[in-house]
């Protein structure tokens, strides 16, 4: 298996998750040996995946049988407007084709909850979708332009929308470890009132969820959540009463941001009945395992 962007939260997770299941894993990253991958024995190649010279020297190299396909740039901030977007489905049409040039058996893409656009409440597979974001659009793009190519090779292909995750190694920006990062030093962060309600799933789900879909018979497009959501007032309070159960919280400081989306909840149906795969962590469970794992850098932080 050839694992694209292992530097990567999800990325790291999916080899990670790889070896301990036995596959003979291969990571790919744009950057040096990451920090994710600390103490993981599974052979790395520094890769642009927008260099389709380096891309096919890769896919020569390790001629893999399955390919899970987890990179993207700029998947945050402004950069989800940017043209980088365009970029990323050039790069993954590219992944594709030299995925069936050098013999693979399937392709498993991850996409995002953002192809959906505008909704509110639990989304099935079924719902067209209506991105209203650049980012959303690409990863839209991507995964139709990629299936026609396996496809018409007969290579199997899978894409999974992503919705929320959140674990120990998290991108510290993401709402989950700033609120245990600012509550941590007795901060109380400015939030929105929090009646929005999100679909959270532990990272290590994430991976075995991807890990069923690459192994397995599935094809096709995919939801990849916790398949439930919680206010965000009430996971903020979870964590406040883990770390700081006197601190106050300061809801509704801050306004919602245009387009919010109040109710962002995966169902889950589609890939449970083709995999067998269900979340296992509880949002309370994570959440512990999180704290844990970022007190030591926290403390770090503070001396």
């Amino acid at each position: 298996m050839l694992v694209t962007g292992a530097g990567g939260f999800v990325g790291a997770a999916v080899v990670r998750a790889a070896q301990a299941a036995g596959v003979a894993v291969h990571a790919s990253g744009r950057g040096d040996a990451p920090v994710r991958l600390a103490g993981c024995d599974a052979p790395y190649t520094r890769t642009d995946m927008f260099d389709r010279h380096a891309v096919d020297a890769l896919f020569a190299a390790v001629r893999p049988d399955i390919v899970v396909h987890t990179a993207w740039a700029g998947v945050s901030g402004d950069a989800r407007a940017d043209d980088v977007q365009f970029a990323n489905i050039n790069a993954t049409c590219h992944l594709a084709a030299a995925a069936v040039c050098h013999g693979a058996r399937k392709f498993v893409g991850l996409g995002s909850q953002a192809e959906y656009g505008m909704f509110h409440g639990p989304v099935a597979e079924t719902h067209v979708p209506n991105p209203s974001s650049l980012y959303g659009a690409a990863k839209l793009s991507a995964s139709h332009l990629a299936r026609q190519r396996c496809e018409v090779a007969d290579v199997e292909f899978a894409w999974l929308r992503l919705f929320a995750t959140y674990g120990p190694g998290d991108n510290p920006n993401w709402l989950i470890p700033s609120l245990i990062a600012g509550m941590a030093t007795g901060t109380s962060p400015k939030m929105t009132p929090g009646t929005q309600k999100w679909d959270y799933l532990y990272n290590d789900d994430t991976a075995a969820g991807v890990l069923a879909v690459a192994l397995g018979d599935a094809r096709g497009t995919f939801n990849l959540s916790s398949g439930s959501a919680l206010p965000v007032r009430d996971i903020a309070a979870m964590i406040r009463d883990r770390i700081a159960p006197d601190l106050e919280l300061r809801f509704g400081e801050v306004d919602f941001g245009p387009g919010q989306i109040m109710h962002m909840e995966g169902d889950i149906s589609a890939l449970r009945h083709a995999t067998g795969w269900s979340p296992r962590i509880d949002l309370a469970t994570g959440l512990d395992r999180t704290i844990a794992a970022m007190r030591p850098l926290l403390q770090k932080a503070a001396a």
